[in-house]
C-alpha cells in the first residue's frame, strides 16, 4: 500500500511544473552556470589591462618601470587622484620631481600609489605596482651594496621557500570544493521543498487531508508514501546536479579538469556522492514534512521552512577555512555538516570508505528521529487537520 501512495504522489508532484524546474531544470543552468563562471572568469589567465593615472612628464625612470607591466594601461593626467574619483582610472600615481637624481644623489625619494580601498581591481593592481617597486628597491639595494665592496648575500643569511602541500593547482581545488558544497546541497534543498509543503500544509489548505485520511489506507503507509515521494525529489535534483557537475567540468572545462582529475576515480568519486546525496535527501525531507505538518497552509509552510533552509547553510560556511586534512571524525558525525565535509573530501581526492559510513550512520540515526517526530504529529488531527 505503501507504493502506490508513493506513486500516486510522486506523479501528482511531477504535473506541477515548478516541481520540474526546481528538481531537474535548476541543478542543470546553475551547475553550468557557475563552472562557465569559474572557468572563463575566476580562473581565467589573459592579462586584462587596467587605467592606471600617472602625473604629465613623470620621471623616465619610473615611467620605465611601470611600462614594464603589462597589466596595466598608463594614462596621463595634471591630477590622477581626481581621475582615481573620477572612475576613469584604478590606481593614481605620483612621484617626487628629479626622482632619478634624488636616487643617484643618495636621498629618498618617494613614490605615492593610491588606490580606491573598495576596490578589487585597484587594490590588485595597487599590490602588483607597489610590489615591482619592491623589487627595482632590492635592485638598488643590491647595486649599492656590490659598489661599496659588500657581499650582498651577508644580508641573506638564509632562503626562505614556501611550498605547497598538494602537488595540483590549490587555488581551483579551493574553488571547486566551495561551488561544489554549494549547488550539490542546495538542488538536493530545493529539489523536494514544493512537494514537501504541497504534500502536507498544501492538502490541509485544500482540505483533502480528510478525504485522504477516510481511506482504508493505513496512517503509517500514507507518511511513508508522501515521506518517499519528497525524498525521490530531492535525490533527483540532487543526483541531476552531480551529473551535470561531473559531465560538465570533464567536456566543458580545461583548468577545473586538471585540477580535479577524476580520471581514475570517477566510479569511486560518484558512489560517494550519490550515497551521500540519498541519505541527506532522506534527511532533508523528514525536516520538511515536519515542518510542513506544523502549518496550516502553503504561506505560512514557506514562512517556516525559508529560515530553517537558510540555517542548512551554516555548516557551509564553517567548513570554508577548514582544510580537506584538518577533518575529523565529528565532522562527518554532524548531520548537515557531514555532507559537506564529505564533498570536501572527495574534491580533494580523499576517498575513504569509513567517512562515507560514519556519513550514513548519523544520519540515518538522524532521519530516524525526525521520522518518528513526524509520524507521531501525523497521528494526531491538530496536526493533520490544521485549524478549523
Amino acid at each position: 500500500m505503501t507504493w502506490h501512495v508513493f506513486i500516486k504522489e510522486l506523479k501528482d508532484s511531477m504535473r506541477d511544473r515548478k516541481t520540474i524546474m526546481l528538481s531537474v531544470m535548476l541543478p542543470i543552468l546553475f551547475n553550468i552556470g557557475l563552472l562557465f563562471f569559474m572557468e572563463k572568469i575566476i580562473m581565467d589567465d589573459s592579462v586584462e589591462q587596467v587605467n592606471v593615472a600617472v602625473e604629465q612628464n613623470p620621471d623616465k625612470l619610473v615611467l620605465d618601470w611601470l611600462e614594464e607591466l603589462d597589466e596595466i594601461e598608463i594614462v596621463s593626467t595634471d591630477n590622477p587622484v581626481h581621475l582615481v574619483e573620477e572612475g576613469e582610472a584604478l590606481v593614481a600615481i605620483s612621484a617626487d620631481e628629479n626622482f632619478s637624481l634624488k636616487l643617484e644623489n643618495n636621498e629618498i625619494p618617494e613614490v605615492i600609489v593610491q588606490a580606491d580601498p573598495t576596490s578589487t581591481k585597484g587594490g590588485s593592481t595597487q599590490d602588483l605596482i607597489a610590489n615591482t617597486l619592491a623589487l627595482k628597491q632590492q635592485e638598488y639595494i643590491q647595486q649599492y651594496l656590490v659598489e661599496s665592496n659588500i657581499d650582498p648575500t651577508s644580508l641573506e643569511p638564509f632562503k626562505i621557500n614556501i611550498k605547497s602541500m598538494s602537488e595540483g593547482d590549490d587555488t581551483s581545488l579551493y574553488l571547486i570544493s566551495i561551488f561544489a558544497q554549494l549547488i550539490i546541497v542546495l538542488a538536493v534543498l530545493m529539489g523536494g521543498l514544493p512537494a514537501a509543503n504541497d504534500l502536507f500544509a498544501g492538502e490541509k489548505e485544500r482540505k483533502t487531508m480528510e478525504a485522504l485520511l477516510m481511506t482504508p489506507v493505513n496512517r503509517l503507509h500514507i507518511i511513508i508514501g508522501k515521506w518517499l515521494a519528497i525524498s525521490t525529489l530531492s535525490m533527483v535534483s540532487g543526483i541531476f546536479s552531480v551529473i551535470t557537475f561531473i559531465i560538465g567540468v570533464n567536456v566543458f572545462t580545461e583548468n577545473l579538469a586538471d585540477a580535479l582529475q577524476l580520471d581514475e576515480n570517477i566510479g569511486f568519486f560518484t558512489i560517494s556522492l550519490l550515497v551521500g546525496i540519498i541519505f541527506f535527501a532522506l534527511l532533508i525531507s523528514s525536516l520538511q514534512m515536519l515542518i510542513s505538518l506544523m502549518a496550516n497552509n502553503l504561506k505560512e509552510a514557506q514562512n517556516y521552512i525559508s529560515p530553517i533552509t537558510t540555517l542548512a547553510m551554516v555548516p557551509y560556511f564553517i567548513l570554508i577555512g577548514v582544510s580537506a586534512n584538518e577533518l575529523s571524525t565529528m565532522h562527518f558525525l554532524i548531520p548537515f555538516l557531514n555532507i559537506y565535509a564529505l564533498i570536501k573530501q572527495l574534491i580533494y581526492g580523499i576517498y575513504d570508505t569509513t567517512s562515507i559510513l560514519l556519513v550514513a550512520g548519523s544520519s540515518a540515526a538522524f532521519i530516524c528521529l525526525t521520522f518518528f517526530i513526524a509520524y507521531a504529529m501525523f497521528m494526531k488531527s491538530k496536526w493533520v487537520l490544521g485549524k478549523s
